[in-house]
């Protein structure tokens, strides 16, 4: 597997973690006991899986479709409005979190695990092995260093790190320490 191409499924295996736990957290109706969390889970909504993660494929692997199959080329714009679609929930749950109005934000934290169970599984199924027959060695290297220059200057380095360690904290909070639970394998 090339490098750009794994290190976004490892992106994705952050994202299904944290979407698991709040998926959870909105079934059980336990918004209130974890809301010291939620501004920092809206954050990483917004910030890790729109502007890190999605930015990443939208400004570095995307744009390698106009070189790739015409199955291919008519994957983007589906793919790009997922991105406007997760955006939107994420956006919706930062302002049921400021309003908090817990029923709208469980309606948007579940349609948001949902539409990204959906989104992931797709990429990794169908979009991301067009992709690697595209980024040969030297293509595969020249994207992955530009997409780490893009990376260090807008979130800096330790940024995978710190989204990492906002996954274990909260799904040891809400699930105890070192439960895992596979709810993303079952949707």
């Amino acid at each position: 597997m090339k490098i750009v191409i794994t290190l976004l499924s490892y992106d994705h295996g952050i994202l299904r973690q944290v979407l698991d736990v709040v998926s959870d957290m909105a079934a059980e109706a336990s918004f209130d006991r974890y809301r010291d969390f939620l501004p920092e889970m809206s954050d990483f909504f917004l910030t890790f899986m729109d502007r890190y993660h999605h930015g990443k494929e939208e400004r570095f692997v995307f744009p390698l479709s106009a070189g790739g199959t015409e199955e291919l080329k008519a994957m983007m714009p589906d793919l790009y409005e997922d991105h406007r679609e997760a955006k939107a929930f994420a956006l919706a749950i930062a302002d049921n979190i400021a309003a908090w109005d817990t029923e709208a934000l469980a309606k948007n934290c579940i349609g948001l695990a949902a539409h990204m169970r959906h989104h992931i599984r797709e990429e990794e199924e169908e979009v991301f092995p067009a992709f690697e027959g595209l980024l040969d060695g030297d293509k595969d290297l020249e994207t992955f260093e530009i997409s780490q220059t893009f990376v260090k200057e807008n979130f800096g380095e330790d940024f995978p790190s710190r989204a990492e360690d906002f996954a274990r904290r909260l799904q040891d909070r809400v699930w105890g320490e070192g439960v895992i639970k596979y709810q993303s394998i079952k949707n």
